[in-house]
């Protein structure tokens, strides 16, 4: 018995060991892992809060920019040379920006390069730096606005230049500019990050007459926030992201390039965070680990002295540990880890063994939009804060709530009611969530949201899981046709059919041999008197039962089968056959597709040519679909226009560039698209791009026009903002002339 008593300690005793090994290699792991998340996170606050405040620096600077080049009193000053006066109007925008940090200089330029007025220096003025100053020369060259990164041979600035025009005579520009410690102290103020300016040293010659003398890598620093920049480490490198020990304390420093106003690289950003805190946490609880682990291997040999009697109660503990494990697993496997309800595995389980009545799925709008200009963590937070205001608002019905994958939520109704008290739950649960503001991280956020609903009819044989399919195809039906709510019927069936057809090639092609295409109008309105201005023309296609099929179920397939352009010669001869037989302008949505379509273009440029009255007919680019081609796309719309027909670009407002496709394409409208003007009401972010939008088309002679006017608050919203034309549901349905 003493041998195998024996035999058995050491047996424990090794097994002890391999668990106490295991488990420290585990836990080291674990919080190495928790570590790297957080060092993670930390490089992501360092990239969106550098983002946040260059924007925020250019955004003061533009608007006060447009502010004074507005005020026609301004101009006329400028214009008859007058600096006294020019200075007393323009003193108080300029002072009203700098107290709020948002300007340093501001200055006026001749367009013959001198100097007329500087703001923070009125005595100075008669000189000319364009030999000096590539930017203003470049603005002055083109009469463009310019909004760049600058270097002069005083500091490093954010600059904002706008052409000024009396009439169609160009007088000079407003320049205002903004030091780049501007955007460190933003950096520093908000978010703690330190930051410093480097620029390669051999071209630092020629930029300053006085460079910083502080050197890494061929690097020179010029500005900086905190001393730290003084003292970083021999293995520092600008290229990589890394995490840097200095003076006992630990940072993560990483590096942006920053261009000129031709995207020329000239400079380096350099932001550190201070991550010691999380170091130290780190450091604290692996000592600990070891000492835990230290103090177990020392009762360790008291343990083993009880034999198999402490082994049978290690292996009832295991026991225990493994149905704790498979009760956690079982848990994980149910619940959504952000916000702990029952996921979409749960319903799946619930719908088949509990009786559910009614399913509603809720989808946040624009929740990418969310993610991407505020980051994921604020965009984590919405969902939880969402989440909340849903139990809130369903506390007192018999509702169920499951959190699906992404930014979907499901409640079951477990409790039969009539058809009306669901309604008007539902509508108490979206005015409950639509009436709510959010403030997450400093930003205030409205969130507006979709729903799709089936109603279960036990009677009627519907399955479980065709009500989970039901409500999910209302909701992709909802969000495709714009609107906040839909309930499931038959006829989302049909259609979901069509959209998955393998046939609709075939099905197009028979549309165009027999002619079962349409077009439907839509009207653009203009505000200050109501009257239409002008139709846009949207193709339709005649199902053979009669029913009428959005371009969103045919087009793609007639993409794919070439017979594309065949559908648009047909809306091209149709609308020119509209100029020929009425008084209306109608508008033509063409892609780049089109443009390159040689046939297509030919067609279009000989029907301007034979039409009577071509300056009634406008295209519409979509500015998402490969605008940037500019050499043929410019090749058309010039020759388009010499034709007499004008130029639109749709959908303005979801690209990046786009800004700059404005500035480069010789173009007469902006449809600004409607993700921008649905919730314009209510969204204070969407109001400030909209503004933006107005005032920089103003000062370039463009007319604005809203889509999506789906309420009279959006409506007026959009008068008041200034869009000069309005489109939607509100003013007009697309319908038949």
């Amino acid at each position: 018995m003493k041998k195998i008593k024996k035999r058995a300690t050491l047996y424990a005793m090794g097994l002890v060991l391999l668990l106490i090994t295991i488990f420290i290699v585990t836990i080291i792991n674990d919080k190495k892992q928790v570590l790297e998340e957080k060092t993670s996170a930390h490089r992501a606050l360092l990239r969106n809060s550098f983002q946040l405040a260059m924007y925020d620096t250019q955004k003061g600077l533009n608007a006060l920019a447009c502010k004074i080049s507005s005020n026609q009193a301004i101009v006329d000053a400028f214009e008859r040379g007058d600096r006294q006066k020019l200075f007393e109007l323009t003193q108080p925008y300029f002072q009203e920006a700098k107290s709020r940090g948002e300007a340093d200089l501001a200055g006026f330029i001749g367009a013959n390069g001198i100097h007329f007025l500087r703001m923070q220096d009125p005595k100075r003025y008669g000189d000319n730096l364009t030999d000096k100053r590539p930017m203003l020369a470049n603005a002055l060259k083109t009469r463009q606005p310019q909004s760049a990164l600058d270097v002069t041979i005083y500091k490093v600035a954010l600059v904002t230049i706008l052409p000024i025009f009396k009439g169609d005579r160009f007088i000079g520009v407003i320049q205002t500019s903004a030091d780049i410690d501007r955007v460190q102290k933003r950096l520093n103020m908000h978010s703690g990050i330190k930051s410093a300016i480097a620029f390669d040293t051999v071209k630092l010659k020629t930029l300053l007459e006085e460079p910083g003398i502080i050197r890494y890598q061929g690097y020179t620093l010029v500005s900086s926030n905190d001393i730290l920049f003084e003292h970083l480490p021999k293995n520092f490198t600008f290229k990589q992201s890394n995490r840097y020990d200095i003076d006992n304390r630990t940072y993560i420093i990483a590096s942006r390039v920053l261009n000129d106003f031709k995207n020329d690289p000239i400079a380096m950003m350099t932001c550190a965070f201070d991550v010691t805190d999380d170091v130290y946490e780190y450091e604290r609880e692996i000592r600990n680990l070891m000492i835990v682990s230290l103090i177990l291997l020392s009762v360790m040999g008291v343990v083993l002295h009880y034999g198999f009697r402490i082994l049978i109660l290690r292996i009832d503990r295991d026991t225990q540990v493994t149905r704790e494990l498979n009760q956690k697993l079982e848990h994980q496997l149910h619940t959504d880890n952000l916000t702990l309800l029952p996921n979409r595995n749960a319903l799946l389980r619930d719908i088949n063994t509990k009786p559910f009545y009614a399913l509603m799925l809720l989808n946040i709008d624009n929740f990418k939009e969310i993610n991407d200009f505020y980051g994921h963590a604020v965009g984590d937070q919405a969902l939880l804060t969402l989440a909340r205001s849903i139990k809130e608002a369903i506390r007192d019905l018999p509702m169920s709530l499951y959190k699906m994958p992404s930014d979907e939520y499901a409640i079951a109704l477990v409790e039969s009611m009539s058809f009306a008290q669901l309604e008007a739950s539902r509508l108490s649960i979206i005015h409950h969530l639509q009436s709510q503001h959010y403030n997450l991280h400093g930003a205030s956020i409205y969130i507006t949201l979709t729903m799709g609903m089936d109603v279960a009819l036990r009677n009627q044989g519907l399955t479980a899981q065709s009500l989970l399919a039901n409500a999910d195809m209302a909701l992709k039906s909802a969000k495709k046709r714009h609107l906040s709510y839909m309930l499931y019927d038959e006829t989302m069936q049909i259609k979901q059919e069509y959209q998955h057809n393998i046939l609709w090639s075939k099905k197009v092609k028979e549309a165009i041999e027999e002619k079962r295409f349409t077009l439907y109008y839509q009207p653009i309105i203009d505000p200050k008197n109501g009257e239409i201005v002008e139709y846009e023309a949207l193709i339709r296609m005649i199902d053979t039962n009669g029913s009428i099929i959005a371009p969103g179920y045919f087009l793609p397939a007639a993409k794919q089968s070439r017979l594309y352009p065949l559908i648009s010669q047909f809306v091209i001869e149709e609308v020119f056959r509209m100029i020929e037989t009425t008084d209306s302008s109608f508008s033509i949505n063409l892609s780049v597709d089109d443009i390159f379509d040689i046939p297509t273009k030919n067609f279009i440029i000989q029907k301007l040519r034979d039409s009577s009255h071509p300056e009634r007919v406008i295209f519409e680019l979509l500015e998402s679909e490969g605008i940037e081609n500019y050499q043929e796309v410019s090749s058309f719309i010039d020759e388009a226009k010499r034709l007499g027909s004008r130029i639109a670009i749709d959908d303005f407002g979801t690209g990046y560039s786009n800004f700059a496709h404005i500035l480069r394409l010789d173009v007469d409208l902006l449809k600004i698209d409607g993700s921008l003007i649905r919730s314009i009401d209510s969204d204070t972010n969407a109001q400030t791009i909209l503004i933006a939008v107005t005032e920089f088309s103003k000062h370039l002679g463009l007319k604005t026009v809203a889509e999506f006017v789906h309420s009279e608050a959006i409506y007026e919203k959009c008068v008041e903002l200034g869009v000069d034309y309005l489109q939607g549901y509100y003013l007009g349905e697309p319908k038949p002339l």
